[in-house]
């Protein structure tokens, strides 16, 4: 299958290939992955909602790629009948022009490539991936996030510990899946240099422009290729998928049961 910035979220495109953020989506490892969800969506029995937080962080994504009015286009749910943008939605224009009037992004998006697509492998599993920006010949790629609020940070159940935004949605699996198969293709020894560029979602949006570097990518990539093989075989239906309880469609699925009062409180990890 020829990918295209058309089809590339296609469900034929999702069948076919693996991305960064479906492997997340299906490890049950990963802050919202669900087995029993994705394979749902697989199947064609589910599909997620988009919500305002995914229609705003588009949104940004379509002035980087520069197909803006195309975007305005296919989503006027954004939009009241005069054709002004609610104000939920607003904050988008706010942000865009955080990151256009600042000079050093603006040297990054500079004479480099928008949205532009790969394939390769990881462990046999066919994946794709789509740089926001990319700059061969400079020797970087950047990838385009939007976020709260710069300052938070989350707390870790699991770890008990306080995290970042970029350890909480775990961006350093998608960074090393993208510099491995960019390095796959352009048939490089090393990776290119990987950045963050970020505008949150504050009142005045805060923004910064992370350097990423490539110490973490081989470990990383040690471990998705470690947990490929359950990803695979669920996907496949050689095994049974594991629910996390937690998602709209485990909620959907709900059956309900008696708790202890204990059970609950230690479910909300209290």
């Amino acid at each position: 299958m020829e990918l295209s910035r058309k089809n590339y979220f296609s469900k034929e495109a999702e069948a076919a290939y693996m991305g960064s953020s479906s492997f997340k989506a299906w490890d049950i490892l990963h802050t919202g992955g669900c087995e029993a969800r994705e394979l749902a969506k697989h199947n064609g029995e589910w599909q997620d909602k988009e919500n305002d937080a995914y229609l705003l962080g588009s949104y940004v994504h379509a002035w980087n790629e520069g197909t803006l009015k195309e975007f305005i286009t296919e989503h006027p749910e954004m939009f009241k009948k005069d054709g002004s943008i609610y104000a939920k939605f607003a904050l988008g224009d706010v942000m865009i022009n955080t990151l256009k009037n600042d000079e050093l992004v603006e040297r990054f998006r500079k004479g480099a490539e928008k949205e532009r697509i790969f394939t390769g492998k990881i462990a046999g599993v066919d994946f794709k991936i789509q740089i926001d920006i990319l700059n061969i010949e400079r020797g970087y790629f950047a990838d385009v996030k939007t976020t709260r609020n710069l300052s938070d940070s989350y707390y870790n159940e699991r770890e008990k510990r306080r995290e970042t935004f970029i350890d909480k949605y775990d961006y350093y699996t998608q960074i090393a899946i993208y510099a491995e198969i960019l390095r796959q293709n352009l048939e490089m020894d090393t990776y290119l240099e990987p950045y963050l560029i970020v505008v949150d979602k504050q009142e005045v949006p805060d923004h910064a422009i992370i350097d990423m570097g490539t110490s973490f990518i081989e470990d990383k990539l040690e471990e998705i290729k470690g947990r490929l093989p359950r990803i695979m075989a669920v996907r496949n239906g050689v095994e049974e998928p594991i629910a996390c309880g937690k998602c709209d469609y485990c909620r959907s699925k709900k059956k309900a049961e008696i708790v202890t009062i204990g059970q609950y409180m230690q479910s909300l990890g209290l």
